[in-house]
């Protein structure tokens, strides 16, 4: 690796060059370079991420951590790249410091991934084939959720059902008529979790619906059918993972 130009050090303390050019020192435009241009694209990413993304957390919050994530990425391997010892001390290092961050959800991961993916291309110098991997990458999965999209025209509804009944029935057939009731008016259900016990259940469908006049007949019906119910409904595409 190239040094920096020696009439830039020579008038420095030995001292002050040991601790700033120890031996094969990074080159400093490169990295600045390199630094700039990953934050460009961890904000570009950043955006795809708020817009295209189907986690069930904050987005807003979760993507500002991308610029971070890839600039720190950039500067570790930039230096670790200078170093065999520096390598090594960064797997020592990296053994000892555990990371315990709460991802609970698969797409957070990917975009973890491909920041970090960009960040190590970025870091050992391949820079040109780090922004045609972020915007080939992107650009693929932006097509993709967008056939998605078009192709699939389900309207799927998460219907969240709570009833009380002071005379108590029982769970074969409360499942069996929810399901003769729910089919009447939906294309398709899912019973998706259900919970009781002598007096009252708590169940949660997957209803794909066709129209709002089918959901206005549903809840009217089921309002009807189990007096005093309480009905929560969540459009599917808040829910992480569908």
């Amino acid at each position: 690796m190239e040094t920096v130009d020696p009439l830039l050090i020579a008038f420095l303390p030995k001292d002050i060059r040991s601790m700033f050019f120890p031996y094969a020192s990074v080159q400093l435009v490169a990295l600045l370079m390199n630094l700039l241009i990953g934050f460009m694209m961890s904000m570009v990413i950043a955006h795809h991420f708020r817009k295209y993304a189907s986690a069930f957390c904050n987005r807003q919050d979760f993507s500002r951590l991308f610029p971070l994530l890839m600039l720190s990425v950039i500067l570790i391997i930039t230096v670790v790249k200078a170093s065999l010892a520096l390598a090594l001390g960064l797997v020592g290092a990296l053994s000892i410091v555990r990371f315990r961050t709460p991802i609970k959800e698969p797409e957070e991961l990917l975009y973890l991934f491909l920041n970090i993916g960009i960040a190590v291309a970025l870091g050992a110098g391949q820079t040109l084939a780090a922004i045609l991997a972020c915007f080939v990458t992107l650009a693929l999965v932006t097509l993709v959720k967008r056939y998605d999209v078009k192709q699939d025209n389900e309207n799927g509804l998460f219907m969240s059902l709570v009833h009380s009944s002071p005379d108590g029935y029982k769970d074969t057939v409360v499942i069996e008529k929810l399901n003769e009731l729910l089919l009447q008016h939906a294309q398709r259900i899912e019973l998706r979790r259900i919970d009781t016990d002598d007096h009252q259940f708590n169940a949660t469908f997957f209803v794909s619906l066709n129209s709002a006049s089918q959901l206005d007949d549903m809840v009217m019906e089921l309002k009807q059918t189990f007096e005093g119910i309480n009905i929560s409904l969540l459009e599917q595409h808040n829910i992480a993972g569908v």
